[in-house]
């Protein structure tokens, strides 16, 4: 069965990445694919990273509190996921998955809690030789795409054809509610295909596509260029690509085009849609960055001195500023801030600088700090940022604000150049307000009409990233070498079950059930070390078959079946030590905080009876414990925020609180 190909590891680059409600609706999720893997993480806020070295007058370790992402569950697909998206459908008690696959599959999916795991909704195929067009190999990725209201998704197959997935709105749903058999079909409507060459004869080589935020009906806009260029041919042909937004009524199946722009620069490479209140879209080019919307003029920077003499789009210079936006990945953290990751791996925080009507007026690049090459980037919690990446370890970034002062002369400069005196004197009228001079009765006038929002002025502010986690990634691999490892431990830890049951301990690292003998197995250990990463995120990675453990010692543990290790509840005494005693803590003697999350109890299950061995400096055999040791124990662990110890016998359930480290014997008392 595997003599062509078989998978010896999972793929650890990550392509794609969002953040939604996986589990339910109380909850959310990063959920990252990578290849035919799907892994779903859950932010842990209880994660603490103690320093040693830093202690307090009081001998206790600081401990620091830094999140971490924790894998919850992974999925395997028979194909590599070329697009993800999700979306709230109704009724629905968590978010639905919307996987794409060549050449043209689409796969909606949702958690199923009672078999933990993937359940499909729908499936949808669209691979008939008519919409194929005559071409036997298709180079197209299929790019899901969903409406930010949740009322239908796009996936754009074959370069040229829309499919458009409406999903069911709440009333209808309810109205369906009672009929037999419709269940989360009721969530979905039939879907059609747009021929996007019927809206336009020129609307060909699409290079995104996205649904944009404040409309009535789901509108996407489209970037294409109609006439490719190239650079070594913008002397004769430039500005090649244009837009298109086409509002898409999904009850009675037409979609009529409501806003185009043509004549934008050739190397226009992304889209990204606005949130409300601001709207539109952000293009990114390679050298310059444009925000269009339908109801304001264009605005464009040129970001480096390539767009001189290549484009004749009206581009303003952005001081301070000298970068490419080629291979580019970027989210909002808030409606008028995005965070921009390039293809060297920096960071920039862009604030799109607006006045009193929500107009952009300016942009404004703050180059915050450096990171991993960027395929996919989200952003979670307020404060979380996420970077997926193939070409190094993804990473989890915590990112605090500073404030600085309002851009009142970046607005009143932007405004004078380019806005009639009417708009002038709204512009001026509101950095007024904002630097907290005052305000005329007009301006009063306005912002009863557009809100106490709709005056206030852009802040600019400045941001300081943070690595909390990362995700561990071993490709691309460039090359790899076979060999033995350099050192194996001089003990042979072994697990087998005899005739009368039996197992060897080994105090230290407790060996994986799958290791055999290190020196005396017939096939030789080998470890593969690989020439990983890209760039600066390269490295040289060691794989190994399994755990190796330092062996410290070993000895016999005849008849033993089962081992559960519980922790050890701090002595009530020492939570409460009196006000006016000063204890001065030994120089080796761990302090109090540790001791109330390490383990300190080994119990054995026999098939008569119990061992319980006390864990420490030493491992030593307790003949008084508290435990029930006359017979085999069926489960033992901690309870109560690790309060209480419980332990699960044939004849019953044993709960045990502790009293301390110096009085295990007689300080327990059961129930």
């Amino acid at each position: 069965m595997y003599a062509v190909y078989k998978q010896a590891h999972p793929p650890t680059g990550l392509e794609f990445s969002m953040y939604c409600n996986f589990f339910n609706n109380s909850e959310r999720n990063l959920v990252v694919a990578g290849t035919s893997q799907l892994y779903v993480y859950r932010l842990n806020r209880d994660a603490e990273a103690p320093t040693k070295n830093d202690r307090s007058a009081e001998g206790k370790a600081h401990r620091e509190h830094r999140e971490k992402l924790e894998l919850v569950a992974s999925f395997s697909f028979f194909g590599n996921v070329m697009s993800m998206a999700s979306v709230q459908l109704a009724g629905a008690k968590r978010d639905a998955l919307l996987l794409s696959f060549k050449d043209a599959k689409l796969s909606v999916v949702e958690y199923d809690p009672g078999t933990h795991d993937l359940k499909t909704l729908s499936l949808h195929y669209f691979e008939e030789p008519e919409l194929r067009d005559g071409f036997v190999q298709n180079v197209h990725t299929p790019r899901v795409r969903v409406d930010p209201d949740g009322r239908c998704a796009a996936m754009l197959i074959y370069g040229t054809r829309l499919v458009v997935l409406p999903f069911r709105r709440e009333s209808l749903a309810e109205e369906h509610e009672g009929l037999v058999g419709e269940g989360q079909r009721s969530s979905f409507l039939p879907s059609y295909i747009i021929d996007v060459r019927a809206l336009d004869e020129k609307l060909l080589n699409i290079v995104d596509l996205q649904f944009l935020h404040g409309y009535y009906e789901p509108t996407l806009l489209i970037l294409f260029e109609p006439n490719q260029t190239w650079p070594g041919r913008v002397a004769v042909r430039q500005d090649t690509c244009s837009i298109v937004a086409i509002s898409l009524n999904i009850t009675q199946k037409v979609h009529p085009v409501i806003w185009s722009l043509t004549s934008l620069p050739f190397d226009c490479t992304q889209a990204l849609a606005v949130p409300k209140p601001i709207g539109g879209v952000v293009v990114f080019a390679v050298n310059s960055l444009l925000y269009l919307n339908q109801s304001v003029p264009p605005y464009g920077v040129a970001l480096n001195s390539l767009t001189t003499g290549t484009t004749a789009f009206p581009l303003r210079t952005q001081e301070g500023v000298r970068i490419t936006l080629d291979c580019a990945q970027a989210a909002f953290i808030s409606y008028d801030k995005m965070v921009i990751s390039l293809k060297g791996g920096e960071i920039y925080v862009l604030t799109l600088v607006t006045d009193g009507l929500r107009s952009v007026r300016a942009f404004h690049f703050d180059k915050a700090a450096a990171s991993v090459l960027t395929s996919s980037m989200v952003t979670m919690e307020p404060g979380y940022l996420f970077l997926g990446s193939r070409l190094g370890n993804s990473l989890l970034l915590k990112y605090t604000e500073k404030l600085q002062e309002a851009p009142a002369s970046t607005v009143r400069e932007a405004a004078d150049k380019e806005e009639p005196p009417s708009k002038k004197k709204r512009v001026d009228s509101t950095v007024g307000w904002s630097g907290g001079k005052s305000v005329a009765q007009d301006e009063v006038d306005e912002i009863e009409v557009y809100g106490s929002e709709a005056q206030s002025g852009t802040q600019l502010a400045t941001y300081s990233f943070e690595v909390c986690d990362s995700i561990l990634n071993i490709g691309p691999c460039a090359n790899a070498a076979m060999g033995e490892p350099a050192f194996l431990s001089e003990e042979v830890p072994v697990w087998e079950v005899q005739g009368g049951g039996g197992v060897e301990c080994t105090v230290g690292l407790w060996p994986h059930p799958s290791l055999a003998q290190f020196q005396n197995s017939p096939e030789p250990d080998l470890e593969i070390v690989m020439c990983s990463g890209y760039g600066k995120n390269g490295a040289l990675s060691v794989l190994q078959k399994s755990i190796r453990p330092q062996v410290v010692t070993t000895f016999e543990l005849p008849g033993c079946y089962d081992m559960w290790t519980v922790i050890a509840p701090v002595r009530k005494e020492q939570e409460e030590t009196p006000k006016g005693e000063a204890v001065e803590p030994e120089p080796s003697a761990p302090d109090a905080d540790d001791d109330g999350r390490r383990h300190g109890f080994l119990i054995l299950s026999r098939e008569d009876s119990t061992m319980i061995l006390q864990t420490g400096q030493e491992i030593m055999e307790l003949d008084t414990s508290g435990f029930a040791t006359q017979g085999p124990t069926v489960f033992a662990g901690n309870i109560g925020d690790n309060r209480y110890i419980v332990q699960v016998s044939p004849l019953g359930i044993r709960l045990l609180e502790g009293g301390g480290l110096a009085g295990w014997m007689g300080g327990w008392t059961a129930w």
